[in-house]
């Protein structure tokens, strides 16, 4: 087809609509849109889809927390299969959601992230206000390192 001596490319490889010169995804009828340019499309129930389609650094979301599992993209998830945890400030590998699976105590404090007994003091005997007697609340401290 010619219009003023313009050939018009009508092609639409997929069906879905939209013109191959215009769909990003010409040959997957799930999807026609990539707004952030990360090669997964914008629509949520096709194929491939960005979980973000706002976000050109992130795209998956694989435990649904609204955090993305890119590490070095905007906003990671430092939890990717774990929904109740997403962030790690301290980088000790406990999450800092209180109420979230595996908690850390001290989220600011990489040497510590438990206390079983309860006494305020860390388990991690070599860590921060380590605990000498971890599994004893009444006790925390052996100074002089003799075992009571």
């Amino acid at each position: 087809m010619e219009l003023n001596g313009c050939a018009l490319n009508q092609k639409d490889s997929d069906g879905d609509g939209y013109n191959d010169s215009t769909d990003d995804f010409p040959y997957d009828s799930s999807q026609y849109s990539d707004m952030d340019g990360d090669g997964y499309g914008d629509n949520p129930n096709g194929n491939a889809s960005d979980a973000f389609p706002s976000d050109g650094s992130q795209w998956n979301d694989a435990d649904g927390d609204g955090y993305g599992d890119n590490p070095t993209g905007t906003t990671p998830d430092a939890f990717p299969t774990d929904p109740t945890q997403w962030s790690d400030a301290d980088g000790d590998g406990y999450g800092d959601n209180a109420s979230g699976n595996n908690p850390d105590e001290w989220p600011a404090d990489s040497t510590q992230w438990e206390d079983m007994d309860g006494d305020g003091y860390g388990d991690n005997p070599s860590g921060t206000n380590g605990d000498a007697f971890p599994s004893d609340s009444s006790q925390w401290s052996d100074a002089d390192g003799d075992g009571y």
